[in-house]
């Protein structure tokens, strides 16, 4: 069995997200991204057993990734608007810094292949988030939403967030994001 180097592992990643950022999932075919990585395809089987391996297990890095980022910028003094801020600017900055990993999550998570990302990587993306809403609404300083719309509220204006600073209409400066995360805090906050 050939050893897995982790140079090759790194440059079929990123050749995949950014296929999937031009033609989606559809434009992946094996051979031919084993070709694009100047690597055989039976190498590239060494990595990965099949598309659906390939795909899942770089959306479960990627989320493996933030997360270890989210809880290493917690801070459990903070107030829960300072907490719910931090783990606001982390997502802008990946989200600007690495759009086409962004985009890949994104539609990752609206696809099937999100439900075989492993249950464990899902509850910890989700665990972290959910905790934070859960004791602001406990605590009355959130508004008493179902947590999936208080989430979801985040989420919506967080992309158009996203999409303002790539798309230039905003810029990526302390003013413009304070006053996207103001109007979010402002529609979940008690």
């Amino acid at each position: 069995m050939k050893l897995k180097d982790e140079e090759k592992r790194i440059r079929i990643k990123n050749e995949t997200i950014n296929i999937i950022f031009v033609k989606g999932f559809a434009g992946v075919k094996m051979a031919e991204l084993a070709k694009k990585v100047g690597i055989s395809p039976s190498t590239l089987y060494v990595y990965y057993k099949n598309k659906e391996d390939l795909i899942v297990s770089i959306c479960s890095e990627l989320i493996q990734e933030q997360m270890t980022i989210s809880k290493e910028n917690f801070k459990e003094e903070f107030s829960l608007e300072l907490k719910l801020k931090s783990l606001w600017m982390q997502w802008i900055h990946f989200g600007v810094n690495n759009h086409k990993e962004m985009s890949f999550l994104t539609q990752v998570k609206q696809s099937p292949y999100y439900q075989k990302v492993p249950q464990n990587i899902r509850d910890d993306k989700m665990k972290f988030g959910i905790n934070l809403i859960e004791t602001g609404k406990k605590e009355q300083i959130l508004k008493n939403y179902e947590t999936e719309i208080i989430l979801g509220i985040i989420d919506a204006l967080l992309k158009q967030t996203i999409f303002f600073i790539t798309s230039k209409q905003l810029k990526l400066n302390e003013k413009d994001v304070n006053m996207m995360f103001n109007i979010t805090w402002n529609a979940i906050k008690h």
